[in-house]
C-alpha cells in the first residue's frame, strides 16, 4: 500500500475502496460515535504500538481513539456529529465522506488516558489535547515511528482541515522525518518532492490568472482578468479561474508601496487559492503588488507551471533577484535604443534572438518576430532564472528557471490570434499544466 497515499478535499477516494492490509484490533478507546469493529492498517498499528510503549516509559498513556471507516462508516460519523453539534459546525470539523484519511486505515484519532477512579478510566479528547505534555511528547517523537500530526495549527492554507490535536498519520519513519524537520504538512510535502496525487489528473487543468486593478470607464474599482488571456487558455480545453488579492482595501486607493504588508491570515486566504490550481500566468499590466509576488514565490516554491507576460516577467526578475540579495530595483526603463518598445497597434514590432532553451526546441527557431507593448524591462536576473532570449539591442525577452516556469516579454496572448509560433507558445504551458 502507498503509504503517502493523499486523501483531502481535492483528491477523493471512491465509495468502495477498501485499503489492503487492515485487521481488527481489540485495544482501543470505546466511543460513542458508531458502532463497529475498529481496524487498521497493520504496518500503522505496529509502529504505534511501539510509540505507545515509548510513550508510556515518560509516563504518557496513549490509545487509539479511532482509525478506518468504510465509506459507510464515515457517512455514519458525520450524521452522528450533525444531530450532536449541528450541520454547519459538523461540516467544519468532520470530513466529507470520500475525503476522509480514515477510510485509507493508515490515520488514528488518539486519546489520552488521565486517570482511573473506582474502575472509571477518564480520557482527554478533543481541543483539552494541544497543551497536554502528553501530547506534546506525541507530537515532538510521533516521526520516530513514522507518524505525522496531520492537520497542525497554522496550516489550514494547505491542509483545508481545521487543526485536529488527536488526528496522527503513518506516512512512514524516513518521510515523516523529513516533514517534521522541514515543518511541512502532507500536501507541502507532495509539492516539493512533485509527487504526482492519487487522484487521476483531469485532462482539464485550472489555470489561475492574476488578477489586476483597474478602474472601469464609470469609475468603478475591479479586478479583472484580460479577455484575451483567458480566451487563449479555454481554447486550449482548460479552464481559467481569477487570483484574487486577500486584503480589505481597495488596491486604487493606494501605490503599490503604500498598501500595507501581507499578514499570515491573508498569505493563508493565497494558499487556499493556489494549492487548488495546476498552473499560474502573471499577466501584464502597469504595477504590481505584493500579493503578486507571493503568488509567483508560491508558485516556484511549490514547482507549479508559471508563465509571467510583460509585468508579469518582470515581476519574476524582481522575485528571483530578491532571493539572491538584490531588492535594489524593480525595472529599468527602456532608454537609448533604437526600438520603440511601447507600440499598442502594430502585430509584429522587433526580433527576439532565443539561445538553446526548450522555446527554441519548441519552435524549431532562432530568431522569432514579437509585438511589444512595455516601457521598461528586466536589465538583469541574479539567480535562479537565465536569459536565453534577447531584442536586438539587448533587452531580455525571455527567461527560465530550467524547470516549470518562464517569462516572455511580449504578449503572446494576443500573438496566438495570428500567429502560430505564440500559439504553440500558450499550447506547450497548458500541457504542461496538464502535467
Amino acid at each position: 500500500m502507498n503509504n503517502l497515499i493523499l486523501v483531502n478535499k481535492n483528491n477523493r477516494l471512491e465509495k468502495n475502496y477498501i485499503p489492503s492490509g487492515l485487521i481488527e484490533i481489540s485495544d482501543f478507546v470505546e466511543g460513542d460515535i458508531v458502532d463497529y469493529k475498529l481496524k487498521i492498517n497493520y504496518n500503522a498499528y505496529e509502529h504505534f504500538l511501539e510509540m505507545q510503549k515509548d510513550a508510556l516509559k515518560f509516563g504518557h498513556q496513549i490509545f487509539i481513539n479511532s482509525a478506518y471507516r468504510s465509506y459507510e462508516e464515515q457517512c455514519n460519523t458525520l450524521c452522528h456529529f450533525i444531530k450532536k453539534i449541528g450541520y454547519e459546525e459538523a461540516m467544519k470539523r468532520v470530513a466529507e465522506p470520500l475525503t476522509s484519511e480514515h477510510q485509507t486505515g493508515l490515520a488514528i484519532d488518539f486519546a489520552i488516558l488521565e486517570s482511573v477512579e473506582e474502575s472509571q478510566k477518564h480520557y482527554v479528547k478533543g481541543e483539552d489535547m494541544w497543551d497536554h505534555e502528553a501530547s506534546i511528547w506525541v507530537y515532538e517523537n510521533c516521526h520516530k515511528y513514522g507518524f505525522i500530526l496531520r492537520y497542525p495549527k497554522g496550516k489550514v492554507g494547505y491542509t483545508g482541515q481545521i487543526p485536529e490535536p488527536w488526528h496522527i498519520r503513518y506516512v512512514g519513519v524516513i518521510d515523516a522525518t523529513v516533514m517534521k524537520e522541514k515543518n511541512i504538512t502532507l500536501e507541502e510535502y507532495y509539492n516539493i518532492k512533485n509527487i504526482k496525487h492519487n487522484k487521476i489528473k483531469s485532462e482539464i487543468p485550472v489555470i489561475g490568472i492574476v488578477g489586476r486593478v483597474v478602474k472601469t470607464s464609470d469609475n468603478y474599482d475591479v479586478i479583472s482578468t484580460g479577455e484575451y488571456y483567458r480566451k487563449c487558455v479555454v481554447r486550449n480545453n482548460a479552464s481559467v479561474v481569477t487570483i484574487q488579492p486577500p486584503q480589505d482595501l481597495i488596491y486604487n486607493s493606494y501605490t503599490p508601496k503604500e498598501v500595507p504588508r501581507l499578514k499570515n491570515s491573508e498569505k493563508a486566504i493565497l494558499d487556499a487559492q493556489l494549492s487548488r490550481l495546476d498552473g499560474i500566468i502573471l499577466p501584464g499590466g502597469s504595477k504590481w503588488y505584493e500579493f503578486d509576488e507571493y503568488v509567483c514565490s508560491y508558485a516556484l516554491e511549490h514547482n507549479i507551471p508559471l508563465l509571467g507576460i510583460c509585468l508579469g516577467m518582470q515581476t519574476i526578475s524582481y522575485v528571483d533577484n530578491l532571493k539572491n540579495g538584490h531588492p535594489k530595483y524593480k525595472t529599468y526603463h527602456n532608454e537609448e535604443s533604437d526600438i520603440d518598445h511601447y507600440q499598442i497597434g502594430p502585430e509584429y514590432v522587433h526580433q527576439v534572438k532565443l539561445k538553446n532553451s526548450p522555446l527554441r526546441d519548441l519552435l524549431k527557431q532562432d530568431i522569432i518576430m514579437v509585438n511589444s507593448r512595455h516601457s521598461y524591462n528586466i536589465g538583469e536576473i541574479t539567480h535562479e532564472f537565465k536569459t536565453y532570449g534577447y531584442s536586438t539591442d539587448g533587452i531580455p525577452e525571455y527567461i527560465y528557471n530550467g524547470k516549470n516556469a518562464f517569462g516572455v516579454q511580449w504578449h503572446p496572448e494576443l500573438m496566438a490570434e495570428y500567429d502560430l509560433n505564440n500559439k504553440k507558445l500558450i499550447e506547450d504551458f497548458v500541457n504542461k499544466c496538464r502535467g
